[in-house]
């Protein structure tokens, strides 16, 4: 017999995947009045040059970032009826993602596909098959 769904643990990156995840993650808490984490993870580096912006001189540049990230999506989560609670970690994603999973007791982990072409896929990885190959729990990726 199948477990209830009582947390989800969606990581979001400011990417259109991402956002759809998020809008995937809404309607599953919603239907099965389960939990929502929204997680954060900052890579100390990013993947590529420049792939984050620098935070203004002074201030911390993990929180800067997730707080830039977040603030498109915070109407969504307050306006989708759901209990939801916000982490921001720093590490590697695929990583963090599964640790923070099973520290939280989550039962699903809702996730978006950056849609990496094969050969980006194949120099970087996807963090997506990582979490798919090492979560303890079940994984959906919104495309």
């Amino acid at each position: 017999m199948a477990e209830a769904i009582r947390t989800i643990l969606v990581p979001v990156d400011g990417s259109d995947g991402s956002r759809r995840a998020l809008e995937e993650a809404l309607l599953l808490a919603r239907t099965f009045d389960a939990r929502l984490i929204v997680l954060e993870v900052i890579e100390e580096f990013g993947p590529l040059p420049g792939h984050y912006d620098a935070a203004p001189a002074g201030i911390d540049r993990v929180s800067w970032l997730a707080e830039e990230r977040f603030r498109s999506l915070r109407a969504a989560l307050d306006e989708g009826e759901v209990r939801w609670e916000r982490m921001v970690e720093q590490g590697y994603p695929a990583q963090v993602i599964c640790e923070i999973a099973e520290a939280e007791g989550a039962d699903l982990i809702v996730m978006g596909h950056r849609g990496l072409s094969p050969v980006a896929r194949f120099l970087l990885g996807s963090v997506s098959d990582k979490v798919v190959r090492n979560a303890a729990c079940s994984v959906m990726v919104a495309r």
